[in-house]
């Protein structure tokens, strides 16, 4: 039986590279500077408790392996452009990466996890409906063909996401899948999967709530 232990995570601005800033503009057009300031505290308590949480496991790290939300696959053996990333977001101070640095450093292998393509694809949509919304604000960028399309794209990155768990893990190792709440990778496992949750599921419209905090 493999094991994978999934963790449903709050991305923080340090998580979006050259979209945080047209994010933030995005969202500073409806909502005050004090409440982002209170938001990201909530995003900061979140990844505190988190990291508190993840350091008291007595786990054989040597036998796990980090999955991580938004982290191409690129095919190398020795993951090169894999921790390259995690080290230059964790430096650029997301509390995701400096997570996974630390369990790194604990002995777990890290894993290149999304497909490069679908990754690409699903930034130039992101781009182009902030360019929208911040240059056009009062017409919806929302619109039924663009959730259709968002909705396509996170489901073949769940498909892709649950391939590399599956290539992966052989039997009686760890996996630790750390993932935005609004992915349902356990629903493309392979039934030889033990999923477990230790720090619980949040429900869709909870799990949208934390987003709007980023």
């Amino acid at each position: 039986m493999r094991q994978l232990y999934i963790i449903p995570i709050i991305h923080s601005r340090h998580d979006f590279g050259s979209l945080d800033q047209p994010i933030r503009d995005a969202k500073s057009q409806f909502t005050s500077a004090s409440s982002m300031e209170s938001n990201q505290r909530v995003v900061d308590f979140f990844w505190n408790e988190l990291q508190h949480g993840i350091e008291s496991w007595r786990l054989d790290y040597s036998n796990a392996f980090i999955f991580q939300d938004a982290l191409p696959f690129t095919g190398h053996p020795d993951r090169i452009l894999e921790h390259r990333i995690v080290d230059e977001l964790a430096t650029k101070g997301s509390a995701n990466h400096k997570l996974v640095q630390w369990l790194v450093s604990q002995g777990a292998t890290l894993e290149g996890t999304e497909s490069t393509e679908l990754l690409l694809r699903e930034y130039d949509l992101v781009r182009k409906s902030l360019a929208e919304g911040v240059n056009r604000y009062d017409e919806p960028v929302n619109s039924a063909s663009t959730g259709e399309v968002v909705e396509t794209l996170l489901n073949q990155r769940d498909r892709f996401i649950a391939g590399r768990i599956a290539e992966t893990l052989n039997a009686h190792q760890i996996g630790i899948l750390f993932i935005g709440m609004q992915h349902r990778v356990q629903d493309y496992l392979q039934p030889d999967f033990q999923v477990s949750y230790p720090f619980g599921r949040m429900k869709v419209h909870v799990a949208a709530s934390f987003q709007d905090a980023v």
